[in-house]
This record gives C-alpha cells, sequence and structure tokens, in this order.
C-alpha cells in the first residue's frame, strides 16, 4: 500500500480515498485522526474507534447488517445491481444508483457520494457534483450521437455518389465499346517495336509472359506503373507468383517507354499487346497457349470486374494466341 494510497486504484480502477488506514491508526481528510481496534467473537464483529465509540455488528442476512453504536440501533442492507440498488435502513428504503464518480441516491439525495482524484465528499454538495457530471456526460453522448449519425450520413452519401459515379463509367464504357481485331492493332504494333528497335524474338517465354501481364493488369487499367496491390497481385501465395509480380514489374520498365509518346489512343496499347502475344505464341505449345489465355483473364480479374479495355485485350489475345474460345454448349 502507497502513503495515503495516493496512486491505488479500486474495483472501477479510480484513485482510492486519500486516506491512512493502518491497523490501529487512522487519518483522513474528513474524520481527522482517530485510533481503532477490531475483534470478532462468536460471529459478532467489535470495533472500537476513539472518534465514533464502540460498535457492535452482525450479519443478519446476505447483504443485510444490523448493528449497535454507542447504544443506537443501526440496520444497513444494500441488494440489487449498481444502476438501481434498494437500500435499507431503520429510516425506511431509497434507491440510488453508481456512477463512475460515485452514487446518487434518488430519494434522499443527501445520502449521495462523489469521489474525485482520491477525494470523496457526500450529502447535498456530493448530490450537485452528481448533477453537474450527469449533464456533463449527458453533453457529450448528445454529441457522440450527432458525431456518428453525422458520419453515416457522410458515408451513405459517399456511397450514392460513387454507386452513381460506377454506373455513369460503366455506362460510357458501353458506349465506347472497341471492336477492334488483332488485324487492326497489328501493324500499330509492327511500327512502334521498330521505332524503338526492338527484336521480341530474342526474348525468352517467361519475360513475354511478364510483359503480357503487366500490358493487361496494369495498362488495362489505365495504370502506367505497377502497383501489385493495385492490381490484385499483392499478396502471392507461393515463390512463383511472386516471382511472376517481380518480373511484370520489371517488364513493364521496358513495356512503358514505347507507349509514351503514342497519345490515349488504345490501338497502340493493342498493338504492342498483340505482338507480345505472337512472339509468345512462336515459342510454346498449344496447350501452353490455352493455359496462358486463362491466367491473363484470371489475372484482369483479380482487381474486380474487367474494363473495357480489358475485355478487348482478351478478344485480341485469344486471336493472337491462336486460341479458339467457345462458350459453353457451341459446338
Amino acid at each position: 500500500m502507497s502513503f495515503l494510497k495516493i496512486g491505488d486504484k479500486d474495483r472501477e480502477d479510480r484513485q482510492k480515498r486519500i486516506e491512512h488506514t493502518g491497523k490501529y491508526l487512522r487519518a483522513s481528510r474528513t474524520g481527522g485522526v482517530s485510533l481503532r481496534a477490531h475483534a470478532r467473537v462468536s460471529g459478532v464483529n467489535v470495533t472500537g474507534n476513539t472518534s465514533h465509540g464502540v460498535r457492535v455488528s452482525t450479519r443478519l442476512a446476505k447483504n443485510t447488517q444490523v448493528a449497535f453504536q454507542n447504544g443506537r440501533f443501526v440496520l444497513r442492507g444494500r441488494y440489487g445491481p449498481d444502476a438501481a440498488k434498494l437500500n435499507l435502513s431503520k429510516s425506511g428504503v431509497s434507491v440510488s444508483t453508481k456512477t463512475p464518480v460515485g452514487t446518487f441516491n434518488w430519494f434522499k439525495p443527501g445520502r449521495s457520494s462523489f469521489k474525485m482524484a482520491g477525494v470523496q465528499v457526500r450529502g447535498h454538495k456530493a448530490a450537485y457534483l452528481q448533477a453537474v457530471y450527469a449533464v456533463f456526460a449527458m453533453v457529450v453522448a448528445v454529441v457522440g450521437f450527432i458525431l456518428q449519425a453525422l458520419t453515416l450520413v457522410f458515408r451513405a452519401v459517399g456511397w450514392g455518389v460513387q454507386a452513381i459515379a460506377a454506373r455513369k463509367e460503366r455506362a460510357r464504357q458501353e458506349r465506347e465499346q472497341l471492336g477492334l481485331s488483332a488485324a487492326d492493332v497489328a501493324g500499330e504494333g509492327e511500327r512502334i517495336l521498330a521505332d524503338h528497335d526492338v527484336a521480341l524474338e530474342r526474348e525468352p517465354p517467361r519475360d513475354l509472359f511478364a510483359a503480357l501481364v503487366f500490358t493487361v493488369t496494369c495498362l488495362g487499367r489505365g495504370q502506367t506503373h505497377f502497383d501489385p496491390n493495385s492490381v490484385g497481385m499483392g499478396r502471392p501465395e507461393s515463390a512463383a507468383e511472386h516471382a511472376l509480380a517481380e518480373d511484370a514489374r520489371v517488364a513493364g520498365e521496358q513495356v512503358r517507354p514505347w507507349l509514351e509518346s503514342e497519345g490515349e489512343s488504345p490501338t497502340p496499347t493493342l498493338g504492342v499487346m498483340h505482338q507480345l502475344a505472337r512472339a509468345f505464341a512462336s515459342k510454346v505449345d498449344e496447350t501452353t497457349r490455352a493455359e496462358a489465355l486463362l491466367s491473363l483473364d484470371d489475372a484482369c480479374l483479380a482487381a474486380g470486374p474487367r474494363t473495357i479495355l480489358q475485355d478487348g485485350m482478351i478478344d485480341i489475345l485469344a486471336e493472337s494466341l491462336g486460341v479458339d474460345v467457345r462458350l459453353e454448349g457451341e459446338s
């Protein structure tokens, strides 16, 4: 126990009442200094105090105590939860509520208590302080409720705006369906590669596939720098997936300069992608080409629904890779 209980906490983690309670000596702000002794004989508690005299008490029933103090009969009972505790005494019954700063007695406010920072007061002054605390707590609760309500309103408005924007964007994309084939973009891809003196036939299949991954996942979503998190590849589940993400990043550093001066038309991007796919197809077998197309399609969907550009990319890739895509049920 620390000096005067400073720093000691009660069951509610509050500073205990500042006082000294030794085996025979007690000193407090309100009670002064007194000597006390206590003994228990056959279930009866006997306490002697130089300030309050002699007190004899015993337990009559659960939470019920009877006592005689200096010849005066005392009856005390406490029943029920802290929110509405029933108090029994010789003078009658009252109801009190425990708060974070003490207890407020609804029927007899003069028996309320208030404790803060280890300083405890009782009586009507405590009742006034409890009322002030209640008003303060109510204001804080109302302000908190208003802030939460405003937060929910702003979130709802934000969700609504996002939904409207997404719907408009989808409608715009549907109006701007590409409708391009591999033949439409092949020449543009050849021109760009020739301008940059690129010979794709010298590249290994792994690097060509990584360049295709960068093209469909990054350029297909209007991005120019490969960020694994933004394209749904931020949590690789195997060493191979981690290596693919790194290869795609490196490939992006090579592919991006080819398209920097080509404007916003999708044709140059699709043309380069077509040439990458043709070079890749020339180095692998038919089964690998089909698996590559499915993998690229999955990569497009990793970050969400495909964009219109990605839809066009997958259509052209099927042609470029020489994969015959048929819907289930078609012959």
